[in-house]
C-alpha cells in the first residue's frame, strides 16, 4: 500500500525551539487560534490592562473629552486597534517562524515595570501628563515583551512596524507636543495670510492674530488641527509601510504632513475669518467653527493620496521594449 503524500509540516510545540509552517502561514493552521501561545499572549494583556489599569483610565477620561486642552489624547486608543488589524493582515509572514524567548521578554517585562514604579513614585516631580506618558510606555513595553515571550524575535522582526507602532499609544507630554503645535499654529497663519492678502481682504496681523475691520482672529492651539495632524500622520506611515518599498520615499510621505495640514487648516481659517468679515460673525460659535473640519480633512486626505501616487509612480523606469520594429 502506497502512503498517502505528506502535507506541509506543522510544527508548534511550546519548546525553544523555532516552530514552521512550510507551504501555509502559521496563522491558517485550523486549531491556532486556540493555541497555547495565543492563550498565553491574550492572557499577559489582560494581566497588563489589570496592572496599569490606573493610567489606562486616566488615558481614557482624556481621551474622551476630560479636562485637558484639546484632547490630545483622542488618538491614542486607537493605535492598539490599527497595530493589530495590521498584524492580523501580514499574520502569514510575520508568524512563518515562532518560539519563546523568555530571556528578552524578561528583560523587557522588567523594564515596563520599572517604568510604572518609576512614574508612581516620582507622580509629583514629573507631573501628571509626564507621568501618565511613562507609565503607559511601560504598558506598551510590557505588549512587546508579551509578543517576544511567546513568539519570539524572528517574528518580531517580521512584523517590526506593526508592534513598534503601537509607540504612538503613549499620550506626548506637553514639553513635546508644544513645538509640534506651535509649528503647525504658524504655518497655518502663513496659509491664512497669503490666502487673505490674495483676495485683497484688508487685514492687520501680527503674529498669530488678524485683525479685519469686524472681527478679530487668533489661531490658537484648538485650531491648530493637531487632530488631523497625528491622524495624517498615522495613515502616512501605514500607507508608506504597505505602498513604497524606498525608505527615502516613506520619509518623503511622512514630512509631507506638516505642508498638507498647514495648508488645508490655512485655508479652512481663511474661509471662517471671511465668512464672519462678510457674511456673519456669528459662524465663529456656530457647528460650522467647531464641527466643519471633516471636509478639509477630507482634503487633506486627498492631498496625502495624490503625493503618495506621485511617490509611487516617480521612481518607475521605462523598461526597454522587448521589440523592435524594422
Amino acid at each position: 500500500m502506497s502512503s498517502p503524500p505528506p502535507g506541509p509540516s506543522i510544527a508548534d510545540t511550546d519548546s525553544d525551539q523555532p516552530a514552521r509552517i512550510e507551504g501555509a502561514g502559521i496563522s491558517n493552521h485550523p486549531a491556532r487560534w486556540a493555541s497555547p501561545r495565543n492563550l498565553l499572549f491574550w492572557s499577559l494583556i489582560a494581566v497588563s490592562l489589570l496592572i496599569f489599569r490606573t493610567p489606562l483610565i486616566a488615558l481614557l477620561h482624556g481621551s474622551f473629552g476630560g479636562d485637558n486642552q484639546y484632547d490630545k489624547y483622542s488618538y491614542s486608543l486607537l493605535i492598539p486597534c490599527l497595530s493589530v488589524a495590521l498584524v492580523l493582515f501580514e499574520k502569514d509572514r510575520i508568524f512563518t517562524v515562532v518560539q519563546h524567548d523568555f530571556r528578552t521578554a524578561a528583560i523587557l517585562l522588567l523594564a515596563g515595570a520599572m517604568s510604572k514604579f518609576f512614574a508612581e513614585r516620582a507622580f509629583q516631580q514629573l507631573g501628571a501628563d509626564t507621568s501618565l506618558s511613562i507609565e503607559i510606555l511601560g504598558l506598551v513595553i510590557f505588549w512587546l515583551a508579551g509578543f517576544i515571550l511567546c513568539y519570539g524575535t524572528n517574528a518580531f522582526r517580521a512584523g517590526a512596524f506593526p508592534l513598534l507602532l503601537l509607540l504612538f499609544t503613549v499620550p506626548m507630554p506637553d514639553f513635546v507636543l508644544d513645538k509640534p503645535v506651535a509649528a503647525v499654529q504658524n504655518g497655518s497663519a502663513d496659509v491664512c495670510s497669503l490666502l487673505l492678502s490674495l483676495f485683497g481682504v484688508p487685514v492687520l496681523r501680527d503674529g498669530l492674530v488678524f485683525t479685519l475691520p469686524k472681527v478679530t482672529i487668533r489661531v490658537a492651539k484648538e485650531c491648530s488641527g493637531i487632530h488631523s495632524t497625528f491622524a495624517l500622520l498615522m495613515v502616512s506611515f501605514v500607507a508608506g509601510h504597505l505602498f513604497l518599498s524606498s525608505v527615502r520615499k516613506k520619509i518623503l510621505l511622512i514630512l509631507s504632513v506638516l505642508p498638507i495640514v498647514c495648508i488645508t487648516n490655512g485655508l479652512r481659517i481663511a474661509c471662517l475669518t471671511l465668512l464672519a468679515e462678510y457674511v456673519d460673525v456669528g459662524v465663529l460659535d456656530s457647528g460650522l467653527h467647531r464641527e466643519g473640519g471633516i471636509g478639509f480633512f477630507v482634503l487633506a486626505l486627498l492631498l496625502l493620496f495624490t503625493t503618495l501616487q506621485l511617490l509611487k509612480t516617480g521612481g518607475r523606469r521605462r523598461e526597454p521594449n522587448s521589440f523592435k520594429g524594422p
